[in-house]
């Protein structure tokens, strides 16, 4: 029988989300979502709490910098897939786990109009598109909207997120400028 060695992973959650209690390892990321870990191969099946921490021996930074080294050798199975003016991500049902990855994304900055914007409604869907593409934002909150609408197991955020200066953030349009008035309002 074949010895398979654990390895962690970073895992993209919802902290509003009543089943991942305090026993659980968590970082800030953004907003409402949190970084888990969870053991595998197979990963996403089971998040690590504090009590597994002890079992295997690490600390919780130690699992975070194992987990992050593990994200980055992984990089090379992420796919983008569809035509812009949005693109779906694609890494083997734990594509949010990817907006973790700064590498992949410094890669990608450019290659959108504006800054990098994604839409994370789930745990397995990441659109992305680019801050200055009007169509794409809308498909883009088209995407999250029919997700939340659907309901997925593992809800994550209904905001887009963008990323600027290797940063994520709380995606805010700017909004349209107002023309003077040339006259008095009728």
């Amino acid at each position: 029988m074949p010895v398979t060695r654990t390895a962690f992973l970073p895992l993209l959650v919802s902290v509003e989300d009543d089943r991942y209690p305090d026993e659980l390892p968590l970082d800030e990321f953004l907003g409402n979502l949190g970084v888990a870990y969870t053991a595998g191969p197979p990963y996403g099946e089971r998040l690590m709490t504090w009590t597994d921490l002890d079992r295997f021996g690490l600390s919780h930074r130690a699992l975070r910098h194992q987990a992050v080294a593990n994200l980055d050798a992984m990089l090379g199975r992420v796919r983008l897939h569809g035509q812009p003016p949005a693109l779906m991500l694609s890494f083997d049902g734990l594509e949010s786990s990817v907006l973790l990855a700064d590498e992949f994304w410094d890669g990608l900055e450019g290659s959108v109009p504006g800054d990098l914007v994604v839409g994370v409604p789930a745990r397995d869907v990441v659109i992305v598109t680019g801050s200055e593409s009007r169509p794409g934002l809308e498909k883009a909150r088209r995407a999250v909207d029919r997700v939340f609408f659907a309901g997925d197991e593992h809800l994550l955020t209904r905001h887009l997120l963008v990323r600027r200066r290797g940063l994520w953030d709380v995606f805010r349009p700017a909004r349209p400028r107002m023309r003077p008035a040339t006259g008095p309002p009728r």
